[in-house]
C-alpha cells in the first residue's frame, strides 16, 4: 500500500484538496492551494445527490453570479466556478479565523464595542447588496467570520434573493434558519432588505446578551414568537447594554417591516457616534480581542436581577451624569428642608400632591373652553390637621392655571 503521505493530493479542477472543513445540506467544503499562485483557498462542491436537481444547481449557480458581483472587503470574494463531469464547484476566498459562532461558544457575550463594531461592519456588506438588489436570507452567527487580522466578512449567499431576478422560492416555502428568520420569511412571504435588518437585529441581541431572542418553550415555538411575541430587551438581561443600542435592537425587530430602519446606513449611522469614543482601528481593536478571548465562564446568576442590574448601571456610568444625579438629590432634598422649616409637613406636602393628580387626571378630558373655574387643589377644612382650609387661601380667578403652578402657590401661601 502506498504511505498515507505519498498519495496524491486529490485534485477538483486546478486546485489540490488537502481536507474537507465542512460540509452542508447542499455541497461539502474543502479547504485547497492553487498550485500556481501558492495560495489557499475554499472549493464548495455541490452534493452527488443534487446532481440531478435543476433547482439546487440553479441555486448554486446563482450563489456564485450573486457574489462575484458584490466586491466588497466585507464580503467573501469568489475567484472562479466550474463544472466538471456532473459537480458543479465554486472557488472562493480562504479567511483564517473564528465564525460568530465559534466566538459565541469560547465566551458568554460579547463587549459592548466589539459587538458595535462587528454588527457595523456587516451594516457596510449589508448595504452594499441592498443597493445591488441582493437579500442574504440567512444572516446568522455562523455565516459571520472575523478574521485573524480583524476583518469582518459575511459568508454564504446559498439561498440570497436577488430582488431584480426570476426568484427561485415558490411562495409559502420558508428558507432559513428559523431562530433567526423574519416575520415575513416565518410567513413564506416576499422578503426584502427589511428582512435582512431583522436577522440583524437578532445576532446584535444575541452578541450583546449571549441568548437568543426567540426560544421555543411552553409558551409557543420559534416561528409564532418571531411572528407575534417581543422579546425582552437586551439591557434587562446585560446591564453593560448602552440604552442606544436597546432603541437599535428595538426597531431592528419590529414586526412590521415598513417599520424597520429603511436601510442598514441608517442603523451604521447610529452606530458611528457610539463607536467615535474607541479607536479608529476597528481592526486592531478585534484582532486585539480574538487574541485574548478569555474562555466561557457561566456567571452564578445570568441574566442578572434588576437590583443587580441597577447597580452596575450607577456604578459605570460617566462622571458628568453621576454629578448629575447628585445635583438632583442635593436640590430635591434642599427644598424639602426648605418646606419643613417653613411649617409644611410631610403630610400636607402629600396631600397637595394627590389632590393635584386628581385633578389633573379629571381635567385631562375636558376642553379648556368648557371650564371656565381656575384648576386650583383645594382640600377640607382641617383635614391637613393644621385648622387653614384651602379656600382661605385661594386667589381671585383671574386666569387658568396648570395644576402644577397652582399647587406650588399653595404651598407657598401656607408657608
Amino acid at each position: 500500500m502506498t504511505p498515507k503521505s505519498k498519495r496524491p493530493k486529490k485534485k477538483i479542477g486546478h486546485y489540490a484538496i488537502q481536507k474537507q472543513i465542512g460540509k452542508g445540506s447542499a455541497a461539502n467544503i474543502y479547504l485547497a492551494e492553487q498550485e500556481t499562485l501558492g495560495r489557499k483557498i475554499v472549493v464548495k462542491e455541490l452534493l452527488p445527490q443534487h446532481a440531478g436537481n435543476q433547482k439546487m444547481i440553479s441555486r448554486f449557480k446563482r450563489e456564485a453570479k450573486v457574489i462575484s458581483q458584490l466586491s466588497h472587503e466585507a464580503i467573501v470574494h469568489v475567484y472562479d466556478t466550474w463544472v466538471q463531469g456532473s459537480s458543479y464547484c465554486i472557488a472562493m476566498e480562504y479567511i483564517q479565523g473564528k465564525t460568530l459562532a465559534e466566538i459565541l461558544s469560547k465566551t458568554i457575550f460579547l463587549p459592548v464595542h466589539i459587538a458595535a463594531i462587528i454588527i457595523y461592519q456587516i451594516c457596510r456588506a449589508l448595504e452594499h447588496a441592498h443597493v445591488r438588489g441582493v437579500v442574504h436570507r440567512d444572516l446568522k452567527p455562523s455565516n459571520v467570520i472575523v478574521s485573524n487580522t480583524g476583518q469582518v466578512k459575511i459568508l454564504d449567499f446559498g439561498i440570497a434573493h436577488f430582488q431584480y431576478d426570476e426568484d427561485l422560492t415558490s411562495l409559502g416555502a420558508v428558507l432559513g434558519t428559523y431562530h433567526y428568520m423574519s416575520p415575513e420569511q416565518a410567513l413564506g412571504k416576499k422578503v426584502s432588505p427589511a428582512s435582512d435588518i431583522f436577522s440583524l437585529g437578532i445576532l446584535f441581541y444575541e452578541l450583546l446578551t449571549g441568548t437568543k431572542p426567540f426560544m421555543k418553550d411552553e409558551k409557543g415555538d420559534i416561528l409564532e414568537k418571531i411572528v407575534h411575541k417581543h422579546p425582552r430587551m437586551p439591557a434587562k438581561i446585560n446591564p453593560a447594554v448602552p440604552f442606544r443600542f436597546n432603541r437599535i435592537v428595538r426597531r431592528c425587530l419590529r414586526k412590521k417591516s415598513n417599520r424597520r430602519y429603511h436601510s442598514t446606513g441608517q442603523i451604521k449611522h447610529q452606530l458611528e457616534s457610539v463607536l467615535r469614543r474607541y479607536s479608529l482601528d476597528h481592526q486592531k481593536l478585534l484582532q486585539n480581542f480574538l487574541e485574548n478571548i478569555t474562555p466561557r465562564t457561566d456567571p452564578k446568576e445570568w441574566p442578572p436581577s434588576a437590583i443587580h442590574r441597577m447597580g452596575y448601571r450607577f456604578l459605570h456610568q460617566r462622571p458628568k451624569v453621576i454629578l448629575a444625579w447628585i445635583l438632583v438629590l442635593f436640590l430635591l432634598f434642599s427644598l424639602e428642608f426648605t418646606l419643613i422649616r417653613r411649617g409644611i409637613s410631610l403630610r400636607r406636602q402629600w396631600a397637595v400632591i394627590v389632590q393635584t393628580i386628581q385633578q389633573v387626571t379629571d381635567f385631562s378630558g375636558k376642553s379648556a373652553v368648557e371650564s371656565d373655574t381656575p384648576l386650583t387643589p383645594t382640600l377640607p377644612e382641617d383635614s391637613t390637621g393644621t385648622g387653614v382650609s384651602m379656600e382661605d387661601t385661594s386667589k381671585p380667578n383671574e386666569e387658568r392655571k396648570g395644576a402644577v403652578s397652582a399647587a406650588l402657590d399653595v404651598l407657598s401661601m401656607q408657608s
